[in-house]
């Protein structure tokens, strides 16, 4: 997870200096790091903003009308200077509505709606890096740990519950559960942590460099780990350079025996039927950036569109929330219950909390309705009724209906409206990949195996990924004789 932290005008001035308040976030990314390694989770701090001379929204109120602001401004003004997956707001005023944070949940890797506020509520950094884990692992598609579920976690203090216990602002959790775990799988396996897999450049990582931390930093060629985990036969963990004769380290994934992996060989699989493999190029230890099929491509079998790299369909969400065996109500039923705008069916809500309710073209990308099991949404007394989920008070979008979600046909959900696929822009990229590849998300053909770029048009007896790196090395090679030749 790259995340970046920004600390409001009110927590600023709780501090003594800037560099305290930045020694201090910093301490905290830190500890949330720890928090989720035992998950598979690296979290990587880019950046940390600090509003020193004045807040960059209004503050103070609700939380959720709190975060609202901040991921507009996190849309329109953060995210264009500098990518990332996440933000979280430490700020030092207290909240009208919930006790110590809000996020929105399974959000990670949205450019709109992936971020959370937290209150900076104790002078404890082990506190706040909890309150802060949880609300990410909100935006990681984690749910409360509520006593029906039957959660456990390795916390040996019994005052203590794990991470993702409903917060009291009193004792933190210091550990995910079970729960949370199975939570997060179940997130992955739909594709919404997409973004997730590219590790960032060592100039990117904010704080000083420090052997033994697991991230590669600036002037370091590995990261293993102290001396009494490292593994790696390529690596010094004493100095984090790799061992004479190794050209990568095994932590890089096109690194094999501390030499690299010839071109072609597959480092990222599929993590879902909307995104796409990468290969290794021959030149780099690293896996190229993560790519996934264009926005709005059919998937699930036409019942839903992809949208972000996830494939969001009605029964997948309704199942990640209720369990296996779980169904969205009729779409009579989904119609009558999305028209009421209240807290039982809307589109969403205002900034002052009253709720949207949805026009009769857009009820299928509201509230999100399901049914447990073969019972029927409309059971009681002829009307119907969606059955209430589980949401948690401290998130918002818990039971909205994800962008991507296919409404119509040729149409999907889109900012809880229901959209033609004409909006996303240009779609006449895949009739230029000639039958034997898809676009990405970059607007580009993806050719099979066999086929070269950039229209498959043509077949190649080299890998895509091996044909693109001789191109990358004949480029270069022209570009140093033209040099020379200048000189």
């Amino acid at each position: 997870v790259e995340l970046v932290m920004v600390v409001d005008h009110a927590a600023f001035q709780n501090y003594p200096s800037l560099q305290r308040v930045h020694t201090r976030t910093l301490e905290i990314a830190n500890q949330v790091d720890v928090f989720f390694r035992p998950l598979g989770v690296r979290v990587a701090l880019l950046a940390v903003e600090v509003w020193s001379e004045g807040d960059k929204i209004a503050v103070g109120g609700s939380a959720q009308t709190m975060l609202e602001r901040f991921l507009r401004w996190r849309r329109e003004e953060l995210l264009p200077r500098l990518p990332h997956d996440n933000a979280q707001l430490l700020t030092g005023t207290r909240f009208d509505d919930v006790l110590v944070g809000m996020s929105t949940q399974a959000s990670m890797c949205s450019p709109t709606r992936s971020g959370g506020v937290s209150m900076d509520h104790s002078v404890s950094v082990l506190v706040i890096a909890s309150t802060v884990a949880h609300q990410l692992g909100h935006n990681l598609g984690m749910r409360h740990d509520s006593t029906g579920r039957l959660c456990h976690c390795g916390d040996l203090r019994h005052d203590r519950g794990c991470i993702m216990a409903p917060p009291t602002g009193l004792t933190p959790g210091l550990s995910f559960s079970n729960c949370s775990r199975q939570d997060l799988e179940r997130s992955l396996q739909q594709g919404q942590g997409w973004c997730l897999s590219n590790v960032p450049e060592p100039q990117l990582l904010t704080g000083s460099p420090t052997c033994g931390n697991h991230f590669v930093e600036l002037g370091e060629e590995c990261d293993c780990g102290l001396s009494v985990e490292c593994t790696d036969p390529c690596c010094n963990s004493s100095s984090c350079q790799l061992m004479p004769g190794a050209v990568c380290a095994t932590e890089d994934t096109c690194c094999q025996d501390c030499q690299l992996r010839r071109a072609g060989h597959v480092c990222r699989e599929l993590l879902g039927e909307c995104d796409l493999p990468e290969f290794c190029d021959g030149v780099s230890p690293r896996c190229p950036p993560d790519t996934f099929l264009q926005d709005g491509q059919p998937c699930a079998g036409g019942r839903a569109r992809c949208y972000s790299g996830a494939c969001a369909t009605y029964e997948g969400q309704c199942q990640q929330l209720l369990g296996p065996g779980a169904s969205p109500v009729s779409s009579s039923c989904m119609a009558a219950l999305n028209t009421r705008g209240d807290e039982r069916g809307h589109c969403g809500q205002l900034p002052n909390g009253s709720y949207v309710a949805c026009t009769q073209q857009d009820t299928s990308c509201g509230m999100l309705q399901c049914q447990r099991g073969s019972t029927r949404g409309d059971r009681l007394e002829g009307s119907c009724q969606g059955t209430p989920l589980p949401g948690d008070e401290d998130v918002t979008d818990a039971a909205m209906v994800l962008p991507g979600t296919a409404c119509g046909p040729g149409k999907m959900c889109l900012q809880h409206r229901c959209q033609d696929i004409s909006v996303l822009g240009d779609q006449q990229c895949q009739s230029n990949c000639h039958g034997h590849g898809v676009c990405n998300n970059h607007g580009h053909c993806h050719c099979e195996r066999g086929w070269a770029p950039p229209t498959c048009d043509r077949g190649s007896a080299l890998p895509t990924a091996l044909l693109l790196s001789a191109l990358l090395g004949l480029a270069l090679a022209l570009g140093l004789c033209r040099a020379r030749r200048a000189g």
